[in-house]
C-alpha cells in the first residue's frame, strides 16, 4: 500500500471515529436532555409515595389551579432555571432524594408531618440564601403593576428592597401547609415552668409567668388589682407562699385604671379595681410623655413566678419563632416599637393556637425589646 493510500485511509477512519463520536455526544446530550426533562414533571415528582401530601396540598393553591391558567408545578419553585445552579440542584437534591425515598425516610403521612417543620425550614433558609430565585423566574418585579395589587401587597413590595425581604419572606404557606412549630415552644414552656417550681429562697425581685391577683392582705379574697404577666415585683416581706410586694410604673392622664412599666410606653403591668385606687401612690414625675409616676403595694401568691427576667425573654424568643415563624420570616423586636406591637401581634394572633397568657408574653417578650427601648430591661 502506498503511502497516499495509507493516509487516506487514516484519514476516513478519523472521520469515521469523528462521525461516531459526535452520534455517541449527540445522543448522550439528547438522553441528558430527556432525562433531566422527564425527572422534572409533576408526574415524576408525585411518584414516590413520600410526595402524597404536599401533592394534595399544592392541588388545593393558586399554584396548581387559577383565573389565568398558569399552573405552577414542582420543579418550577424548586429547581433553579438557568446553568449550573439547574444541574447542582438536580444532582445534589435528586440523589438524596432518591436515597431518601428507598431508604423509607417518610414512609407515611405521620412521618411526614414529624419532618415537615425539618423540611419546611431548609427550603425556607435556601430560598432567603438565593433571594427567593425560582419565585422571580415567573414574578418579576420589575414589571409589577403595583397599582392592580391590594394597598397592603402593593406597600410591602415597594419596600422589599430596602427591607430585604425577599418573597419567602411573606409567603410561606403559598404551596403547601405550613408547619406547626408549637411543639418547640412547648419545649421552651416546660423549662420556663421547671424554673418557677424551683424559685430561689430570698430573691429581691420576682417575674410572674402568669396573671396574678394582688390583694390588700392575704385573707382578703377580692383582688385590689391583676398584675400581668413579666411584671417586675419589688420584694417587700414574704410569709410562706405568700409576698408583699411593690409595683412601680407610669400612668398618662387618661388612665387612671392602668400601670404601664415606662413613661410613652403602654407596655402594660398591672390593671387596677376600686380598692386598689385608693392605694395608689401618685406623684409627678419629669418625664416628655407627661405620665405620673405610680406605686402599688399589696399581697400576692409566690407561684408561677422566676427570679430571673431573662427567663421569661428567652421563652418570648422562642414563642416568636414558633407562632410567628411558620407563616413568614420572623420579624425581630426591633422591626417595631413598643407601642406598635400590641397590635401587630393581634392581627396575627388568631391565625394560630397560641394561648391567651403565651400571647401576652410574647407581646411583652417584643415590646420590652422594641427598637425604642433600651438594649436590655434593667430592675
Amino acid at each position: 500500500m502506498t503511502e497516499k493510500k495509507r493516509r487516506r485511509k487514516s484519514l476516513a477512519w478519523g472521520a469515521g471515529l469523528l462521525v461516531i463520536g459526535a452520534c455517541i455526544g449527540a445522543a448522550a446530550l439528547y438522553g441528558t436532555q430527556w432525562s433531566l426533562k422527564a425527572t422534572s414533571t409533576n408526574e415524576f415528582c408525585v411518584s414516590c409515595h413520600s410526595m402524597d401530601v404536599p401533592y394534595e396540598e399544592w392541588k388545593g393553591t393558586n399554584h396548581f389551579a387559577n383565573a389565568k391558567g398558569i399552573q405552577a408545578g414542582c420543579a418550577d419553585c424548586h429547581i433553579p432555571h438557568e446553568g449550573f445552579a439547574y444541574l447542582e440542584k438536580k444532582m445534589t437534591s435528586g440523589i438524596s432524594d432518591v436515597i431518601a425515598e428507598l431508604s423509607g425516610g417518610i414512609p407515611d403521612a405521620d412521618a411526614y408531618e414529624e419532618k415537615r417543620a425539618e423540611m419546611a425550614k431548609k427550603v425556607w433558609a435556601e430560598m432567603e440564601a438565593n433571594d427567593s430565585r425560582t419565585c422571580r423566574s415567573c414574578h418579576d418585579a420589575e414589571h409589577w403593576d403595583l397599582y392592580e395589587q391590594s394597598p397592603k401587597a402593593a406597600s410591602e413590595h415597594r419596600t422589599m428592597a430596602d427591607s430585604g425581604d425577599t418573597c419567602i419572606s411573606c409567603h410561606r404557606g403559598i404551596a403547601h401547609f405550613p408547619p406547626d412549630l408549637g411543639d418547640e415552644a412547648k419545649a421552651a414552656s416546660g423549662e420556663l415552668n421547671q424554673l418557677a417550681a424551683n424559685l430561689p429562697k430570698s430573691p429581691e425581685t420576682l417575674y410572674p409567668i402568669r396573671q396574678h391577683a394582688l390583694f390588700e392582705h392575704r385573707d382578703d379574697s377580692t383582688p385590689m388589682a391583676r398584675l400581668l404577666p413579666s411584671t417586675p415585683l419589688d420584694i417587700i416581706e414574704q410569709d410562706g407562699d405568700w409576698r408583699q410586694v411593690r409595683v412601680n410604673g407610669y400612668q398618662p392622664p387618661d388612665a387612671d385604671r392602668i400601670l404601664y412599666r415606662h413613661p410613652g410606653k403602654r407596655i402594660l403591668s398591672a390593671s387596677i379595681a376600686d380598692a386598689g385606687q385608693q392605694r395608689l401612690s401618685v406623684e409627678a414625675d419629669d418625664n416628655d410623655a407627661g405620665w405620673e409616676r405610680a406605686q402599688l403595694t399589696g399581697w400576692v401568691k409566690a407561684d408561677a413566678m422566676v427570679a430571673d427576667a431573662q427567663a421569661i425573654w428567652d421563652y418570648g424568643e422562642e414563642l416568636n419563632n414558633a407562632y410567628c415563624g411558620s407563616c413568614h420570616s420572623v420579624k425581630g423586636p426591633k422591626d417595631y416599637t413598643a407601642n406598635q406591637w400590641p397590635s401587630m401581634v393581634d392581627a396575627y394572633a388568631d391565625r394560630t393556637s397560641i394561648s391567651d397568657n403565651d400571647k401576652a408574653l410574647l407581646t411583652f417578650y417584643l415590646q420590652t425589646h422594641a427598637s425604642d427601648m433600651p438594649k436590655q430591661e434593667k430592675h
